[in-house]
């Protein structure tokens, strides 16, 4: 960037001369009051216009360059990107190129659709028909002598197993709720979306709609592990209360149930193993069989979905915070690692769908991706992929819970 303090000035006044006019006069001034422009431009292929800056660092400045850009209808974002423009193109023939530099683009802000006042009764009907098909779940769940061991009221043991999932993924959103709200990202509540019953899973979970982007790696970060850290928490409580409540049967015994289509094997996380020992179920090995509880497979759901959403893939948990710690390159690689994976596992429904995301939706870029991730972040994104291991469903242990 040799010569660059030279010519900035003249450069700048120039192109706020020739082609900065209309909503885009008002945006020089604003990034001019935070940073030094090198030069601008306009952007080749966007109704936005492009700065190149001199500061290295701007963690702090770019959020209040954010609320100022607001002010006048405007947003930006920050990469480091190659520039190339000629400066002062009618009276000299010199060019400037940086190959990786900080770049801020700035565009308008697009206005916001009117909302239909009746979408927004929509997340209230998706909670209650999932809380209903999730019952209804519980109730089929709860029709063997298997499931009523220790609960032995249908009724009840269906509002149980309800309470223990829905619990799981109601925990799971309220995470990432309250991670956007301590940094102010706008959110819709969650739309929960349920399934069949008596199927495999009741539920296909819930997703949340943000409504304004993510300032930074940071807040991609807390936003994205949010979820799953607090849905976890809740799946190994609900896991050490539903293995108390399940049995151990004989080995011939299940081999016979399993023949008969009365029991159904299941695959188990290293975690779940865990909550056995703490409930006094640990001793399951070649001559003992645990069953499970409705409310264990409830904690087996979590554990699945805790899993899932730590995969470092696409717009997944799990594909954010990698986004945040490793960047574009790695974010697309681990994506379809990712997906070789759930087929490997078996799951390729699951790997279908991260495969379809990828191709709608590749990534999440916060405005700023300039500013690196913070140590303690790029520490805890190891222990989230340990965690996601950790609940992953090991094929080599089958479980025999109750179907």
């Amino acid at each position: 960037m040799s010569g660059q303090g030279f010519n900035s000035v003249t450069a700048k006044k120039f192109a706020v001369a020739t082609f900065l006019n209309g909503d885009y006069s008002r945006a020089a001034p604003v990034v001019s009051s935070f940073y030094k422009i090198v030069d601008m431009q306009k952007h080749p292929r966007e109704d936005a216009v492009r700065f190149l800056i001199s500061e290295s660092s701007i963690y702090d400045t770019f959020p209040k360059l954010l609320r100022e850009l607001a002010k006048v209808g405007m947003i930006a974002t920050a990469k480091r990107a190659r520039y190339e423009s000629r400066l002062m193109p009618t009276l000299s023939s010199s060019t400037l190129t940086v190959e990786n530099g900080v770049v801020v683009t700035v565009s308008k802000l697009m206005r916001a659709r009117p909302r239909n006042r009746y979408l927004a009764y929509l997340p209230a009907m998706l909670f209650a028909a999932t809380l209903a098909v999730v019952f209804i779940d519980g109730m089929y769940r709860a029709d063997s002598d298997f499931a009523r061991v220790f609960i032995r009221d249908p009724f009840l043991l269906a509002a149980v197993y309800t309470m223990s999932l829905m619990g799981i993924l109601g925990v799971h959103e309220m995470g990432h709720m309250i991670a956007n709200k301590w940094h102010g990202i706008r959110t819709s509540w969650p739309y929960f979306i349920p399934f069949i019953p008596g199927f495999f899973i009741p539920t296909l979970g819930a997703l949340i709609v943000t409504r304004s982007n993510m300032t930074n790696r940071n807040v991609l970060f807390d936003v994205g592990i949010s979820g799953p850290i607090a849905g976890l928490i809740v799946t190994m409580i609900v896991s050490v209360y539903g293995s108390y409540t399940s049995i151990l049967i004989p080995a011939e015994e299940a081999e016979d149930l399993l023949e008969g289509l009365q029991l159904m094997p299941l695959n188990s996380s290293i975690l779940m193993m865990a909550t056995h020992y703490l409930a006094g179920n640990g001793d399951a090995n070649g001559d003992a069989v645990l069953v499970m509880s409705p409310v264990l497979f409830a904690a087996w759901v979590g554990f699945f979905i805790t899993f899932l959403n730590l995969m470092p893939a696409a717009q997944l948990d799990g594909g954010h915070i990698l986004r945040a710690t490793l960047g574009i390159r790695w974010h697309r690689i681990l994506t379809y690692s990712s997906v070789g994976v759930l087929a490997g596992l078996g799951y390729f429904v699951m790997a279908f769908l991260v495969l379809l995301i990828a191709s709608r939706a590749p990534e999440s870029t916060p405005l700023d991706d300039v500013s690196p991730l913070s140590k303690k972040r790029r520490a805890l994104f190891w222990v989230a992929m340990a965690l996601a291991v950790l609940c992953a469903p090991l094929p080599a242990q089958p479980f025999r819970p109750l179907f």
